[in-house]
């Protein structure tokens, strides 16, 4: 079985019509369409912002998507405190930084999850490569 994670931006580009990637995500849908989706609990809270929720249109989208049988929520637990921790690192101190620029909690958290062998993610949909282009690649999992 096969699953896929999507990143926030993946979200606001297929839901958000303010978003600047609005209707950029047809390949990203289908593969969202044809897999198990794995949605960590930030990304949830980072898509539902102030924008996104007056957005009657796109909320009532979202919320029908939300309902579908292949989505699965992953709990955030166990990569909170590393996540925070590779945040402040890779921010205040750029020497201890990897190739990537210093990210954000929810990427650094996304990565963690992409990089621990016990979650089985094939596929990462996003439109920051970069930012996890060497975890994808480690893991052998296919960005689209």
């Amino acid at each position: 079985m096969h699953y896929v994670l999507a990143d926030t931006g993946v979200w606001y580009a297929m839901f958000d019509p303010g978003d600047q990637r609005w209707g950029q995500t047809a390949e990203k849908e289908e593969l969202l369409e044809l897999f198990n989706v794995v949605i960590p609990w930030p990304t949830m809270y980072e898509t539902l912002r102030t924008r996104m929720v007056k957005n009657i249109r796109a909320m009532q989208r979202f919320e029908d998507y939300l309902k579908r049988p292949n989505l699965t929520f992953i709990d955030d637990t166990p990569y909170r405190e590393d996540a925070l921790d590779l945040t402040l690192k890779f921010s205040l101190r750029p020497q201890m930084r990897p190739i990537f620029k210093a990210l954000s909690m929810i990427d650094c958290l996304i990565w963690l999850i992409l990089e621990d062998a016990n979650v089985n993610i094939s596929y990462l949909a996003t439109f920051n490569d970069r930012d996890f282009r060497d975890v994808c690649s480690k893991r052998r999992i296919e960005m689209f």
